[in-house]
């Protein structure tokens, strides 16, 4: 799939939710499977906790898009549709993950949310915040780097340990 210049974010949605269409219930329960790798790092306590808020927000998220029927005013600038472009055609080895990366737009560009739950417990019992204005996460800049991540483009700002 590939956007263009000049596109609406009413006609990007519009995209989305025929992309969405493809999503299906077996594909949530491979999702929850994969999930496991996540949560590799975390104690016992916290990995269904985890396994449960993954599974659960995609699905919301998911109904979100289909069920969408605000306007966004506006067109998507170059940036954007670079970063779009580069979302939907990144290749997961997981192949079910591609089928995802629709909702991870629809939550950086449309919902304004992170792309993980922001009450997530990640490795070393570190959450994220917000500080009324802005999202932050503990763990982005250690996966920036990282071809699988797609940390990159979350709109979660790293924490400076410094503060």
């Amino acid at each position: 799939m590939l956007i263009t210049d000049g596109l609406s974010y009413d006609e990007l949605k519009r995209i989305l939710q025929q992309k969405v269409m493809d999503i299906e219930l077996d594909d949530f329960y491979e999702l929850s499977y994969l999930v496991n790798d996540d949560v590799k790092y975390l104690t016992k306590k916290y990995e269904d906790d985890y396994r449960k808020k993954v599974v659960e927000l995609m699905i919301k998220r998911c109904n979100l898009l289909k069920n969408d029927r605000k306007s966004y005013p506006g067109l998507v600038d170059k940036d954007e549709i670079d970063n779009i472009n580069e979302i939907l055609n990144k290749e997961f080895e997981e192949k079910i993950l591609n089928k995802f990366n629709i909702i991870i737009v629809y939550a950086i560009y449309f919902l304004k949310e992170p792309i993980h739950p922001t009450d997530s417990i990640f490795a070393g019992l570190k959450s994220m915040s917000y500080d009324g204005e802005h999202y932050y996460c503990p763990i982005k800049k250690h996966h920036m780097n990282n071809e699988n991540a797609i940390c990159k483009y979350c709109i979660a700002r790293e924490i400076d340990e410094n503060d």
